[in-house]
Order: structure tokens, then C-alpha cells, then sequence
């Protein structure tokens, strides 16, 4: 049964205006890369096989010290990147009404589908992130350990495909900064996940 460990990466430097992220490159700050170092001894005794990340710097920073001193392949890849919010990222809600009258309220309606300006949805990106994932377990053996450092978006689509939930559940799936939570592939009657940091 091919594990997956979960891993979101480390707090990032405050965004007191509660700024849009998206795909921007903003770094760990000094808490996530203890977070980090914390993932390290948390995993120190998992037997790692692979590990996979988003190609954005601060998963890469938070792969990097997880990963310290041990011999574990990386393999960055692009699909498990954050959502791309397009235009939107950056601003503050209050802008992205001033500058896309009515937008905010169009996605509200339909948080799953709606498409910010240059951006894309939450069903675009399930579709990138499971079609990624479902290809690299297919590959892996029975037996193996893979680490996948992403975001919070990223990890709660692979956790509601795991867990069978509504995309309405979408914000209730809790994906704190360093979350890491296992997740054994196999038969139904097998699978099981359990959170350990």
C-alpha cells in the first residue's frame, strides 16, 4: 500500500492585510522554517522513498529543511503549485471589488467554479493536482513513502478526493501551516489517514 505523506509548508511572512497569495513568491518566515526543522525530526523515522513538491520557493525552502541530511530524490513539479488567482493576486478583497465590480460576489456563488480574471478555479486546479498525483501513484510500489510538500489549496483537494467530500466542505478540511497528514493508498477496506503534525 503506497503511503503519502502531506505536508503544507511553514507560516510565511505576515500579510496583516490579508492580501491574496496565489502563486506569489512569498517566503517561510523565521516560525516556518522551524516548522520546517520540526517536519524533520517528525519524519526522521519514516522510511521516505520519493518526495515531490511544488515548484514555488517557499515549498521548495520547506522541502529543503524537512529533508536535510537525508538522501530522499526530489522531484519538483509545476501541477502542485497553489491555485493561480490571476489578476486578483495581490490585492485586498476591498480592490478586487473597486477594480471587478461584482466578482467577489460571482464567486461566492460558486466558490468551485468561478474563474478569476487570468486565473482559474477550484475545479481547474483539482483537475491539474489529482491528475499529477493519481499518475505519480500509480508509479510508486506497494511498500514506498513518498512526501508531498504543496499548499493549502492543493492539499485540501487531495484530501477531499481522499476523504469523498462536497466541495462545499472545501474550507472546513483544517490544513494549518506545517500540517502533515498520512494517507495510505490501497483497497477501501485498507485506507485509513492519520495526522501526526
Amino acid at each position: 500500500m503506497p503511503v503519502l505523506h502531506l505536508l503544507r509548508h511553514g507560516t510565511l511572512l505576515p500579510n496583516p492585510e490579508h492580501r491574496f497569495v496565489g502563486q506569489r513568491d512569498i517566503p517561510l518566515s523565521e516560525i516556518g522554517r522551524r516548522q520546517a526543522r520540526q517536519v524533520r525530526q517528525d519524519l526522521a523515522a519514516v522510511p521516505l522513498t520519493e518526495a515531490w513538491t511544488s515548484d514555488l520557493p517557499r515549498c521548495l525552502e520547506m522541502t529543503a529543511l524537512a529533508l536535510d541530511g537525508r538522501n530522499v530524490p526530489v522531484q519538483v513539479e509545476p501541477a502542485f503549485r497553489e491555485i493561480n488567482l490571476g489578476r486578483w493576486e495581490g490585492l485586498t478583497k476591498a480592490e478586487v471589488d473597486a477594480r471587478f465590480p461584482g466578482a467577489v460576489a460571482a464567486r461566492g456563488k460558486d466558490f468551485w467554479n468561478y474563474v478569476p480574471e487570468g486565473g482559474e478555479s477550484f475545479a481547474m486546479l483539482a483537475s491539474r493536482v489529482c491528475s499529477a498525483l493519481y499518475r505519480r501513484l500509480a508509479d510508486m510500489r506497494g511498500d514506498a513513502h513518498a512526501l508531498l510538500v504543496a499548499h493549502s489549496g492543493v492539499n485540501r483537494v487531495i484530501l477531499m478526493r481522499y476523504l469523498a467530500l462536497d466541495m462545499r466542505d472545501f474550507f472546513a478540511v483544517p490544513q494549518p501551516y506545517a500540517a502533515c497528514t498520512t494517507l495510505f493508498y490501497g483497497s477501501d477496506d485498507l485506507a485509513r489517514l492519520a495526522t501526526f503534525c
